[in-house]
């Protein structure tokens, strides 16, 4: 997803309305709008290959549900909702027809268009949502996956995955994908291009 900032400010109440009536969606950010724009193929392929390996029985015996880019997640205030590609929650409270209030892992496949914007402003904040325990970044231009899990109030531990036989751990959802499973069916660039 590439992404274009609206320097209008408008209301949260205004911010829900144009998420009901327009077609496209927006990160709310402190009365600022972020559009995103349509996501390629391979990040789309992505999120699905993900999907499907995280939607396994260990999910559900949890009380867990996963939510798709289509669901908005609400950061620490009521001035921020953002749409990360997945998110997990666990919390029986979190019961809003339209917001994830109690985000347990947050997934982000990584775009040219929102990379930064993802790893910096948006991973912030994720950080500083108490029931968040762990926050994962796909690229979508090589084989790279980065892990962080929460370690302490304030500390995360962070993990790389390169290789295929590496393994994206859940560890809280005793789940783990490989690697090579993630990017099943993507034409990734090899260092020599």
């Amino acid at each position: 997803m590439s992404l274009a900032r609206k320097e209008k400010r408008i209301s949260v109440e205004e911010y829900f309305d144009l998420q009901r009536n327009s077609g496209k969606r927006y990160d709310f950010w402190d009365g600022k709008l972020i559009e995103l724009e349509a996501t390629t193929k391979a990040h789309n392929r992505i999120k699905r290959n993900l999907i499907r390996k995280l939607e396994v029985p260990a999910l559900s015996e949890k009380d867990c549900k996963l939510f798709d880019e289509n669901v908005m997640t609400q950061l620490k205030s009521r001035e921020k909702y953002v749409y990360p590609d997945i998110v997990i929650s666990c919390n029986p409270e979190d019961n809003d027809p339209l917001i994830v209030q109690f985000p347990f892992i947050i997934i982000e496949v990584l775009p040219d268009g929102t990379e930064q914007y993802d790893r910096t402003e948006k991973f912030f904040k994720y950080q500083r949502i108490p029931t968040v325990e762990q926050c994962v970044f796909v690229s979508q231009k090589m084989m790279a996956v980065e892990s962080f899990i929460r370690s302490t109030e304030d500390q995360w531990l962070f993990k790389a995955l390169e290789q295929p036989t590496d393994q994206l751990v859940f560890p809280k959802l005793g789940i783990d994908i490989r690697v090579e499973d993630i990017y099943q069916g993507i034409s990734l660039k090899t260092e020599e291009e």
